[in-house]
């Protein structure tokens, strides 16, 4: 059972009765839920007869100038009280009103980070809240009383709750949070380095046990990739605080590029040299290979780099004649090359 609590209103009740401002003119108590409230009146002289109409109470109404035992609120919620006083000797009739605000309490369980932080070298900002429940009163270790606050710092930052009356404490309680810088983790793919065409290079991010990769461009969550093509290789490292570290690799092509396209081609059938191919000794970007004949009419076209032309238009051989090939493509160098020129077919 809670325990309750009995508040004395003798000195509002002279101040209403004898206008006397005991309390500034303040007609409002404040108290805690489960509290009881004794009404009475000391004015001098008595009044001889006092009603009183209450809102909210375990009573609603009493003729007494005492209301003893006290008057309990068990719920939350701003009530009215009302008295009016006779006095048979002089024939006076006095009327009054004040307003109990019952707090309720305690507020609902909210959660509250016991432990945060943030990485090492990263800018932060960590809002950090209380809940929200009428009439609490907050303050920060900061000396903030606003609900919620920004830290950017490390330290232990606490939250006092209170909720309070006006002769005590409702509720309080304490709240901690600590607040660390978490170490990055650390990764070093080394200088940039030169490779050829079908060569392999072994990439190592190294790092600690509970790592996380996560390679570019292609995806891998190793802690070593296998490069067989140059070009830029970036690894994202992730550690047990989710703190992250990036580094970047470029593999430079230093070999020559040759591409070989034969002169002449036979589509005999023979399986030698049916189809018109390629051959390359590395991997372009963006390929378009076309072909034409001597007038300039668009005969075959593809963005397929492994694919050659069979000497056929709409599934029928062409005549033997001269024919043109236009191969466009941007090189592991990041420039656009363009290759013209002719072959014979042969049949």
């Amino acid at each position: 059972m809670p325990i309750r609590f009995t508040i004395l209103l003798k000195l509002i009740l002279v101040f209403l009765f004898s206008q006397e401002s005991l309390y500034g003119g303040n007609k409002i108590l404040n108290i805690c839920r489960t509290d009881g409230v004794r009404f009475y009146t000391s004015t001098v002289p008595l009044p001889d007869i006092v009603l009183w109409t209450i809102e909210g109470g375990s009573i609603s109404s009493s003729n007494a100038r005492d209301t003893t035992p006290p008057v309990f609120y068990d719920n939350a919620g701003t009530f009215r009280t009302y008295s009016v006083s006779t006095f048979t000797s002089t024939g006076d009739i006095s009327f009054d009103t004040f307003t109990v605000i019952v707090k309720d309490w305690p507020p609902p369980p909210f959660y509250f980070p016991k432990d945060t932080g943030y990485c090492q070298g990263t800018p932060f900002s960590i809002t950090l809240a209380g809940p929200t429940f009428k009439y609490l009163e907050y303050l920060w270790s900061t000396g903030e009383t606003s609900q919620s606050i920004t830290v950017n710092t490390l330290g232990t930052f606490t939250l006092d709750l209170t909720i309070r009356s006006d002769s005590r404490i409702c509720y309080s309680s304490k709240n901690t949070v600590n607040i660390s810088e978490y170490p990055s983790p650390t990764v070093n793919l080394g200088n940039d380095k030169t490779m050829c065409q079908n060569q392999t290079l072994v990439l190592d991010a190294k790092g600690s046990a509970g790592y996380k990769y996560l390679w570019k461009p292609n995806g891998e969550v190793t802690r070593t990739i296998t490069a067989t093509l140059p070009g830029i290789y970036t690894v994202e490292v992730t550690n047990s605080d989710n703190c992250k570290a990036t580094d970047d690799i470029e593999l430079i092509d230093s070999c020559p590029h040759i591409v070989f396209i034969p002169d002449a081609v036979s589509p005999n059938s023979d399986l030698l040299n049916d189809v018109l191919v390629k051959v390359w000794n590395f991997t372009p970007k963006d390929y378009t290979f076309s072909i034409y004949d001597r007038w300039g009419e668009l005969l075959f076209e593809t963005n397929d780099i492994n694919a050659g032309w069979n000497c056929k238009v709409n599934d029928e051989l062409v005549q033997q004649d001269i024919y043109l090939y236009k191969i466009t493509y941007v090189d592991t160098d990041k420039k656009f090359y363009e290759l013209r020129g002719t072959f014979l077919v042969v049949r």
